[in-house]
């Protein structure tokens, strides 16, 4: 009777763990997704804020493509420096923004990130990260 309990309440504590990785790894419902045609098949695109930085100009942009509206963020004409320890960070922020979140993408030449679709009460930011370090070397950012 004892290892029948025992063996019930390791399989038991096995499908707890189990369960619990599996919703841990779970996206939420209203999760943010990314999307990596728009930045270079878009149409009607314009730059909607930029930085001009000592090497670069950072860019928040918004176009067209099928029938949405994208955010997505891009550095141009970056300087050679920024393509070695350098990353590109595009934020969707607010404190009443339904779907928050980021994506990133190491820097090499004019680089652009995953792009997401416009959405209401949200801000928008491009921000060039040094990797070694973390620190902010630069950004530019966009209320819709």
């Amino acid at each position: 009777m004892q290892k029948i309990t025992r063996r019930t309440m390791r399989v038991g504590v096995i499908a707890m763990a189990a369960t619990t990785i599996g919703l841990a790894n779970a996206l939420p419902a209203n999760a943010l997704t990314w999307y990596s045609d728009p930045p270079t098949k878009a149409t009607n695109v314009v730059t909607m804020t930029y930085n001009t930085l000592d090497g670069g100009q950072i860019q928040v942009r918004r176009g067209n493509y099928g029938n949405y509206a994208y955010y997505w963020g891009r550095i141009s004409s970056p300087a050679s420096k920024y393509n070695s320890d350098y990353h590109l960070t595009f934020n969707v922020l607010g404190r009443r923004c339904a779907n928050p979140g980021s994506t990133t993408k190491d820097i090499n030449r004019t680089t652009y990130t995953k792009a997401v679709r416009v959405q209401g009460n949200c801000y928008y930011q491009t921000e060039v990260i040094q990797s070694s370090t973390g620190k902010r070397i630069g950004f530019a950012s966009y209320s819709s």
